[in-house]
């Protein structure tokens, strides 16, 4: 944690640090400049040389692949383009992988179930002794084909906004799932 403190600093700055290897007695100082560094939140089955994602099944190119591994600020955006990607004739279904995420904000899980589904309640909010206090509703921004099947993946650590989208496809009988139980 010490060492996180001393790293951070404005972007553009330089700070230098110490190394040492495995079984060398030197050590040898570097300068590193910091910068922000933007995580991609989605990502596909195979990186392109260039950097970009390939999003769909390598082994099965008629497959579209998405791995979601957090719901961020840029996460509906950049789902967006990777949907926008996929050569839809070409696409016989899709997987949409959340296993190992978290979740982030309830937000962007609401905009990327609006993507899949064309109507009804994505996720309402319950107070003490069950009283609905809010719904969420679909629009009919619809990003896919919705008769093209598809898969969800979850698992023990997909958590709160992952539990949402996969709960919302599963009830309008959008997505399938397949894994284990999630976090709650």
């Amino acid at each position: 944690r010490a060492a996180i403190e001393r790293l951070r600093g404005l972007p553009g700055t330089e700070v230098r640090i110490t190394l040492q290897r495995d079984g060398d007695k030197e050590t040898h100082e570097i300068a590193i400049t910091r910068a922000i560094i933007k995580v991609p939140s989605v990502l596909g089955d195979t990186l392109n040389s260039d950097g970009s994602w390939q999003y769909f099944l390598k082994d099965h190119p008629s497959i579209g692949y998405i791995r979601l591994t957090t719901f961020g600020e840029h996460t509906v955006d950049e789902l967006r383009s990777a949907l926008k990607s996929l050569p839809k004739q070409e696409v016989k279904g899709l997987i949409l992988d959340l296993r190992s995420n978290a979740g982030g904000l309830l937000t962007a899980a609401i905009e990327v179930s609006d993507m899949f589904i064309g109507d009804g309640a994505i996720v309402s909010t319950r107070g003490r002794g069950g009283a609905v206090q809010s719904v969420e509703m679909a629009t009919e921004k619809i990003e896919i084909d919705e008769d093209l099947p598809m898969a969800v993946l979850i698992n023990g650590f997909s958590a709160s906004a992952s539990e949402i989208v996969s709960a919302c496809l599963q009830d309008h009988q959008r997505a399938v799932l397949v894994g284990e139980r999630t976090w709650g």
